[in-house]
């Protein structure tokens, strides 16, 4: 919260093994292609949302992927600021408890 308003928002989700990052990205957060910026290995960001891929074995053996999403609720930032968290926060729930191959 930034003056009473949600400025960022942050959320994990499950979905069935086989869903793309695309599909997350540009389906079901309904971000524009066109306003994608950057492509990584495990990532889209634009200014205003990065959608990240988590490693989580747990629930991969369960048949299920792990999918991140940042979005910036005013505005936009620089990509390389919303690259950053994208990772970060894909890479700390990726090494969760809840993630850890020996886990259950």
């Amino acid at each position: 919260m930034v003056d009473g308003q949600v400025a960022v928002t942050s959320v994990i989700e499950q979905w069935e093994s086989g869903t793309t990052l695309n599909n997350v990205a540009y389906s079901a957060h309904r971000l524009n292609p066109g306003s994608a910026k950057k492509e990584g290995a495990g990532y889209i960001v634009s200014g205003s949302m990065g959608v990240g891929h988590a490693s989580c074995a747990k629930l991969q053996k369960e048949g299920h992927e792990i999918f991140t999403v940042i979005r910036k609720e005013h505005g936009t930032v620089g990509l390389s600021a919303m690259e950053e968290a994208i990772t970060k926060f894909s890479d700390g729930v990726s090494a969760s408890e809840q993630c850890g191959a020996s886990h259950g």
